[in-house]
């Protein structure tokens, strides 16, 4: 029978779990920066490509924002639409003046999200370089580009007056927000994904923004113009899968910080079916490993905090992560069977009474207390006490599409595939947020 020693895989799982706990004890929400007065011009774009069951919604919401800080305007990104998008949005746009329709034909329409927020950024970029007055004379470093997904929803009262401090520093370049899932209380797997999305933010994100190296999400995003135009004419990688991960990577080389605002979020749509789910998270897997071009110039970089590089190139490589635990587990029910000989000296050191059986328990539950107990804490929609350990074991079942959207990214790499879907939309009366 042969002998599979899983010591050492066992000592790296132990490493990850140690660095998420670090994390967790980081994850205290820093103090938001005092008011600065007057806050930078807000130009929100809403890339738009066939978006019209929910694009009303969104510009209506985006036209409700209460912003004393600033001036706030929006730039709608037709992309190609063949439904009524660009209607939807001209007419939004000759209502309210501070509404513009930006409208891309093919060929270069419906290309990929960097495209269309690149054009929009020259647009802009364009403007105040000719002193339009839509943008209130506000000079390009005084100038932030939000993103928000034409399902996305803003917090109408104090959202954008909670972010504007931040870019009273002038090194920093991207603050990103939070995200919850609307219709997280309809659908099982839309909860799913609402508790990645507001577990990662409260467990990560937070600890990142200590050190330097918070994430940029595609989704209620701001970045400085100033800082867009130091990347050049195409600040968006072209063809990028995960154009948002990229950027916060190339502007934390060039020297820009970027930081996370906890106190105020954006609402999105979560998916209701499996299919559009699993391409979803390929794309994402796929352009994540695209980004993998950026960890050796990251580490040479001295633009940015030794432990920021060091922080950003664990998150880089820790994709890998689900394969490893996945692989290790295969091999104990392979063991449990009597197919294989198992050999694990893990933690070997503490004997084989009590303390080390009492180890091996809390390595194995920690991370999912952890994660509930974040979720639980900051969640809109927290679960009652008693479903909590039935929703953690299902969110960790839940956290295996991660395997099988790996094998499908890099069988995609593997056949030179890098196209672009688009995510679907439900239409849904949910509420503003």
């Amino acid at each position: 029978m042969p002998i599979v020693d899983l010591t050492v895989p066992s000592y790296v799982i132990g490493a990850i779990v140690g660095y998420y706990v670090l994390l967790l004890a980081l994850s205290r929400p820093r103090p938001a920066p005092p008011s600065a007065g007057q806050g930078p011009c807000i130009v929100v774009l809403v890339p738009a490509r066939n978006e019209q069951d929910v694009l009303g919604e969104t510009l209506a919401n985006l036209c409700d924002l209460e912003y004393a800080a600033g001036q706030v305007r929006v730039l709608v990104i037709d992309d190609g639409s063949t439904d009524d998008t660009g209607q939807i949005a001209a007419r939004r746009a000759a209502a309210d003046p501070r509404v513009r329709v930006l409208t891309r034909r093919a060929p270069d329409a419906g290309i990929g999200k960097s495209e269309a927020l690149n054009h929009a950024f020259r647009a802009v970029r364009d403007l105040a370089r000719a002193g339009d007055p839509w943008l209130a004379g506000a000079a390009p470093a005084d100038i932030v580009l939000g993103i928000v997904d034409a399902d996305g929803r803003l917090e109408c009262t104090g959202g954008l007056d909670r972010v504007a401090p931040y870019f009273a520093d002038e090194a920093v370049a991207s603050v990103q927000i939070g995200v919850r899932i609307g219709n997280a209380g309809r659908s099982g797997l839309a909860r799913m994904q609402d508790m990645e999305f507001v577990g990662f933010s409260y467990l990560v994100q937070i600890a990142r923004d200590r050190l330097g190296s918070s994430g940029l999400g595609g989704n209620g995003q701001f970045t400085r113009l100033s800082a867009l135009s130091d990347l050049g004419t195409d600040p968006w990688s072209p063809g990028a899968l995960t154009e948002d991960l990229d950027l916060g990577l190339k502007l934390i080389r060039r020297g820009w910080r970027t930081r996370y605002c906890s106190t105020t979020f954006v609402v999105q749509q979560g998916l209701e079916q499996w299919s559009p789910l699993l391409r979803q998270r390929t794309r994402w897997i796929q352009g994540h490993y695209q980004c993998w071009r950026h960890l050796v110039p990251l580490l040479r970089s001295r633009q940015a905090a030794l432990a920021c590089r060091l922080d950003l190139a664990i998150y880089l490589v820790l994709v890998v992560t689900v394969i490893l635990v996945s692989v290790t587990m295969a091999l104990g029910v392979l063991g449990a069977c009597g197919i294989i000989q198992l050999r694990n000296d893990f933690l070997g050191f503490l004997g084989d009474g009590f303390a080390r059986r009492l180890m091996l328990t809390l390595f194995s539950i920690l991370p999912a207390v952890m994660f509930m107990r974040t979720y639980q804490r900051h969640s809109g929609q927290p679960f009652r006490w008693w479903e909590t350990p039935g929703y953690g074991l299902i969110f960790t079942l839940y956290t295996y599409v991660w395997l099988v959207t790996t094998v499908r990214a890099l069988t995609r790499l593997a056949l030179g595939r890098n196209g672009w879907v688009k995510t679907p939309r439900l239409h849904l009366d949910a509420e503003p947020a």
